[in-house]
């Protein structure tokens, strides 16, 4: 089954606690782990779900890597069509 890349997309990022206004999948990163959540509209940003799930992050919209930029974030690869 062909499968999508997915890369940080937007230019901006949004703290813990404030309100996601696009349902979409978001990433957040202490730079050793990356985590991915899916976080629907109206629902508060959390706290980085690491360690002991307490620190304060910045997430950032994903979105479907169609420039061919080799060195975008790879780590999320699904099967088409199931986003």
């Amino acid at each position: 089954m062909p499968q999508q890349e997915f890369k940080t997309g937007g230019l901006g990022g949004f703290a813990t606690g404030t309100i996601c206004t696009d349902t979409n999948l978001y990433k957040c990163t202490d730079n050793k782990m990356v985590y991915m959540e899916y976080i629907p509209a109206g629902t508060a940003f959390p706290k980085f779900p690491g360690g002991n799930g307490k620190s304060n992050c910045t997430w950032y919209k994903v979105t479907k890597s169609t420039d061919g930029d080799q060195t975008s974030f790879k780590a999320a690869l699904v099967d088409a069509g199931t986003l």
